[in-house]
């Protein structure tokens, strides 16, 4: 396959965050009524054991958590095709210093104990690279600090989740779950505006600055 010019990878770039930015702003839409289920399964006031009637309070709970999962899933899909894409447009550009190749800025995310930092790195190398940052690319924005910051925290969240729910030995540790996934959901109500504005940056950045003309000048 032809390598992609840099003008149509931006491009795509471009179409690919439009479809990410809708998909977080479904997220957030869908993050409000889940936390106010969770909350009130956290009260004894709904339940997912009841929830065969899909038109009561409990089998709306248990239809608004799937769609969720649903959406958070094509969402990471998605966000990964895009950072391989931005990558992808930077390593075009012939950026000096950048040290991601588009695939191992989006793998990083899968290898254990590397995925607290690596991904981090890559990003800040896309951001910088695509502002114009030269042979600067290990400054830290304030939003990417942000953006990483909650979504450790939301991941951790959602692993604690997973783990204490998967097979809860008794109520306790099924009431942790639930807790965690509060939590995490909590954390979401930032993570995904954060997420859309980081998104929306880059790509903005890239269509105005990454430029060969730019870069060499």
């Amino acid at each position: 396959m032809a390598e992609m010019s840099l003008g149509d990878g931006i491009d795509l770039l471009q179409r690919r965050a439009k479809i990410v930015k809708a998909m977080l702003v479904g997220g957030l839409v869908l993050v409000i009524p889940m936390l106010i289920g969770e909350i009130a399964e956290l009260q004894g006031a709904i339940s997912l054991d009841n929830a065969d009637d899909v038109t009561s309070p409990d089998g709306l709970y248990a239809s608004v958590l799937l769609a969720n999962w649903l959406l958070l899933l094509a969402t990471y899909v998605v966000f990964g095709m895009w950072i391989y894409r931005a990558a992808a447009n930077v390593d075009a550009a012939m950026v000096p210093g950048f040290r991601y190749t588009p695939g191992w800025a989006v793998g990083w995310h899968f290898v254990p104990i590397a995925n607290f930092y690596k991904p981090f790195d890559a990003m800040r190398q896309i951001w910088n690279a695509s502002h114009g940052g030269g042979r600067e690319l290990d400054r830290g924005a304030p939003l990417l600090v942000y953006w990483w910051g909650v979504w450790v925290l939301t991941g951790i969240a959602s692993w604690l989740a997973f783990r204490h729910g998967l097979d809860p030995a008794n109520a306790a540790d099924a009431r942790s779950a639930l807790e965690a996934e509060t939590f995490s959901s909590v954390l979401c109500l930032a993570l995904y505006p954060l997420a859309w504005r980081l998104v929306d940056r880059i790509t903005r950045a890239q269509g105005e600055r990454l430029t060969s003309a730019q870069i060499f000048a």
